[in-house]
């Protein structure tokens, strides 16, 4: 029992938490409660003890009341009890250096930790007792269980800089080590949890380590082992746990500074990805806004094209033609009717008007022949001409007008858009641009992230700096001032100087030699002396103890007799009782580790000392635990905590660089592109996406400044169009009214030729008043001529620049299908930007937010966690508590027991012991009777 109490305070000085100290006047006061319970086989509990101790150090007068459990509570320090009162122990005191005080009492309060067994032999659930004596494959399932949970609100931050508050179920961070021993008989053994190694004995030891509280670990954990037994039993089994605050625990510190960590890298890709998805909704809002101005557009370029294909052109090239077919070969008859006319009136009315009698059948016959019909035809083509110019050409005008204004109303409507689509497109170029920004933080986000994991080293570095300490501290057993050293140092003691003192103090206690008896001898032969004395024994005297004086007795005594008063023989038989009861005391013949005697308690305490499980031998398996090459009896392939402090060391070093190299492999470098699938590549893969998508942009605000000041010049082309469309219309009615006017004064002409038919014969009457009229009618004719050939020559001009304009007007049809079609599919795309825009902040950025957020608050839980789980360790007491002011150490220790059978044997042997005991009294008692 002792020896289990020292290692279980040992364990509570090694791995308990070490709370605020604060000092009571100048003395330092640490209080280490260390509660030992007794499992059954099953796991249930058997029994508790709390191991109670204050640690004084310092100068000066303490007055304490230390909580304490006053069932069963016993002074460790000697037999004085223990002043109590309202369940705390009291404790007046001077201190002058260093001073310890023990108790132990029963503990009957809630423990942190249930523990529970179960063992299947051979794939069927039994009891432990079932396993003993038993072959086959053995599996032994351990579950643990952190039981001290309690829903407690903690809070976060969940990535956007919001405060949330939500209740979770909160642990006392519990750490410990569970460790058993395998006998040889156990073989096979295997194990998916435990740490193995042999025992030096052909056994196998398991030590499994146990985080017993989330999120580093789990609040419950399941392990075990199988091995295949021969003549079985089951091993005990020791659990070691404490309470640990993970935010000042060097073993948890990169953990913690990884959740750190983790919930600002969470925050700035959060933060960068909302500022992302924010521009991405403005991209996505101007390319409506765009889409707005291209369908307007489209619409203005439709109407223009319909205008310019179904009216404009057709009218031009109706105008065209009927210049070129009808007006102009209408003017050229004209013409050449008067110019036939002019040359018979000068050629022949004129110069012989003396031959004006002669040739009046002639002029009778060429005013029936010629001028008749010219006047004829002149009338013909002036109404062929008024009804050209009435019925095609005055409507083509019109139509001209019309189309010409619907062109410069789809022109100004196409302005209209292309300035919308101008003033909206500097908007998406800003919301690119600040998606660009967005880009640069999530950038520099991942620079802080790659940056703040290459740190890890550099955090690690206290890890490491504690690890080098125990290694320093553990040092070799060469080494003065370490843990090595002193346990060689108290071995080589024990071994060297206490073992032989043992010895020479057992034998001079003890020892049958004639030269040199023990005191026990002595004092045997002494009452022997006085015993023959008082029987006054003359024969058989013991040659042991009277030596050469035995056969001189034998001879004198029957002769000379006792002489022995009253007196004497009082003083002897008291003496020689006296002698016989310190005989027993020192030593019992019978069983020399009788702890009642002298003898064997100094057997027993050199068996303590010098035994296979004995303090000699725990010194050395203590050495090995620290080393495994402290002695050459250590295990070689069972590293002790020094060679596990190097492995440790070793994987710090491997975590850390293995971590680094992995998480900035992910980041990438500077130069990273998609290719490398990094997260860098893909932020330099957007960046660009954006800077090009910006260029085109710039590209798209010319080009539409372009478009814009092309549809303004259309516009007004279009007006002008408009414009001289309706001075044409006014014009061919003009026109149309002369044709008309010319028309009539043909038919005037033609019955004035019938008239001087007619009037032929009145010749010779009115030869002068011919001859005047046939000037007149030559100068007339001249007029006529000249006319014509303007007519002519004009409506040539115009038919050309009819035809001229309707080429115009048809590739402006076609420059206007070709805007139209253009406007068309950049109206059928911009969907599809507006579409991409709201995908890519829908399932690109929205989602990275959200990862982003989700990363954040979750970490953030894990450490907020981890915050109340620190304050639960540092604050509450698992036991009873420590005294005001006083630091306190807490720790647990849980005992699985051997099942083995052996206790029953170890009766039956106790039975048998007292039978051979009792027939030795019996046969002892039969030989003293027969001597009598």
């Amino acid at each position: 029992m002792s020896r289990r109490i020292a290692v279980a305070a040992a364990g509570a000085v090694a791995l308990a938490l070490v709370a605020t100290p604060t000092a009571a006047a100048d003395v330092d006061v640490t209080n280490t409660e260390t509660v030992q319970v007794y499992l059954n086989a099953d796991g249930g509990v058997d029994r508790a003890r709390v191991y109670d101790q204050l640690d004084l150090t310092g100068t000066g007068s303490v007055d304490l009341r230390n909580p304490v459990t006053t069932d069963g509570l016993r002074n460790l320090d000697g037999f004085g009890g223990t002043d109590t009162e309202d369940g705390e122990a009291l404790l007046q005191t001077d201190v002058d250096g260093e001073q310890r005080r023990r108790t132990v009492s029963d503990f009957a309060g809630d423990l942190p930790l249930s523990v529970e067994v179960e063992y299947r032999l051979d794939g069927e659930v039994v009891d432990a007792g079932d396993v003993v004596g038993e072959s086959g494959e053995l599996e032994v399932r351990y579950r643990v269980v952190n039981e001290t949970g309690e829903p407690r609100e903690i809070q976060y931050d969940d990535g956007t800089g919001t405060m949330v508050t939500t209740e979770e179920e909160v642990y006392v961070p519990m750490v410990g080590t569970m460790t058993t021993t395998l006998p040889s008989s156990f073989t096979s053994v295997r194990s998916g949890e435990a740490n193995m190694g042999g025992d030096g004995r052909g056994g196998t030891r398991l030590t499994y380590a146990l985080t017993l509280f989330p999120p580093i670990g789990s609040a419950e954990q399941e392990f075990g082992y199988t091995a295949i037994i021969e003549d079985g039993v089951i091993p005990r089994a020791t659990l070691s746990a404490l309470p640990v605050s993970p935010l000042d625990s060097p073993t948890y510190a990169t953990g913690v500074s990884g959740y750190e960590g983790g919930i600002e890298s969470g925050a700035a890709l959060t933060e960068g990805a909302m500022t992302i998805d924010e521009n991405l909704l403005r991209l996505r809002d101007g390319a409506a806004d765009l889409l707005g101005g291209l369908i307007q557009l489209r619409n203005g370029a439709q109407e223009l094209s319909t205008g310019l294909s179904d009216q404009a052109a057709p009218g031009a090239r109706e105008l065209a033609d009927g210049l070129g077919d009808q007006l102009a070969p209408g003017a050229r008859e004209l013409r050449a009717g008067a110019n036939e006319f002019y040359q018979g009136v000068n050629g022949e009315l004129a110069p012989g008007a003396q031959r004006l009698a002669d040739g009046a059948g002639v002029l009778a016959d060429g005013l029936s022949e010629q001028l008749v019909p010219g006047a004829g035809q002149l009338a013909d083509g002036g109404e062929e001409l008024a009804a050209g110019l009435q019925g095609r050409l005055a409507p083509g005008a019109e139509q001209l007008e019309d189309g010409a204004a619907a062109a410069a109303d789809g022109a100004g409507q196409l302005a209209a858009g292309l300035e919308t689509a101008g003033d909206r497109a500097p908007e998406l170029i800003g919301g690119l641009e600040q998606v660009g920004s967005g880009l640069d933080r999530v950038d520099a986000g991942l620079t802080r992230l790659y940056d703040g994991i290459g740190g890890l080293p550099e955090q690690a570095r206290p890890l490491v700096d504690g690890i080098d300490r125990l290694r320093a501290g553990i040092g070799d057993t060469d080494e003065d001032g370490t843990l090595l050293g002193g346990l060689e140092e108290i071995r080589v003691g024990l071994q060297e100087r206490a073992v032989p003192a043992l010895r020479q103090m057992a034998e001079g206690v003890y020892h049958e030699s004639a030269s040199e008896p023990g005191a026990y001898q002595r004092i045997g032969c002494a009452v022997l002396v006085l015993n023959d004395i008082l029987t006054e024994r003359t024969s058989g005297f013991n040659a042991a103890c009277y030596g050469e004086n035995a056969a001189v007795l034998g001879a004198l005594r029957p002769v000379v007799g006792y002489d022995v008063d009253e007196l004497t023989q009082t003083v002897l038989t008291t003496l020689r009782d006296q002698l016989a009861d310190g005989q027993t005391g020192l030593a019992n013949p019978d069983d020399p580790l009788d702890q009642d005697t002298l003898y064997g308690g100094l057997n027993t305490l050199e068996e303590a000392l010098t035994s296979g499980d004995g303090v000699l031998r725990g010194l050395v398996r203590l050495q090995c635990g620290l080393s495994n090459r402290s002695a050459d009896v250590c295990p070689r392939d069972e590293p002790g905590l020094l060679q596990g402090l190097n492995l440790l060391d070793e994987g710090v070093g491997q975590l850390v660089s293995g971590v680094v190299g992995s998480v900035q492999g992910g980041v990438g470098e500077p130069d990273d592109t998609p290719a490398d699938e990094t997260l860098r590549g893909g932020v330099n893969g957007l960046s660009d996406g954006v800077d090009q998508i910006i260029a085109g942009g710039n590209a798209l605000i010319s080009g539409l400044m372009q478009l814009t000041d092309g549809a303004h010049d259309l516009h007004d082309g279009n007006l002008r169009i408009s414009d001289g469309a309706g001075e044409l219309a006014a014009g061919a009615e003009a026109a149309a009214d002369g044709a008309g006017r010319l028309a009539d004064g043909a038919g005037q002409l033609e019955d004035g030729a019938r008239g001087a038919a007619d009037g032929a014969g009145q010749i010779e009457d009115g030869a002068g008043q011919l001859a005047d009229g046939a000037d007149a009618a030559a100068d007339g004719a001249g007029q006529i001529a000249d006319g014509a050939g303007q007519l002519a020559d004009g409506a040539d001009e115009a038919a050309v620049g009819a035809g001229v304009l309707a080429g115009g007007l048809e590739t402006a049809a076609d420059g206007s299908v070709q805007i139209y079609d253009g406007l068309l599919q950049a109206a059928q795309g911009a969907p599809q930007l507006v579409d991409g825009a709201q995908r890519l902040s829908t399932e690109g950025a929205s989602q990275l937010a959200d990862a982003g957020q989700e990363t954040a608050a979750d970490f953030g839980t894990r450490y907020a966690l981890l915050e109340a789980g620190a304050d639960r360790a540092t604050n509450e007491a698992l036991v009873n508590g420590a005294p005001a002011g006083a630091t306190l150490k807490t720790a647990f220790t849980y005992e699985i027991p051997e099942v083995s059978g052996e206790g029953g044997r170890n009766v039956t042997r106790g039975v048998l012991a007292l039978g051979v005991f009792a027939a030795a009294a019996a046969a002892a008692t039969l030989v003293r009777r027969r001597r009598a």
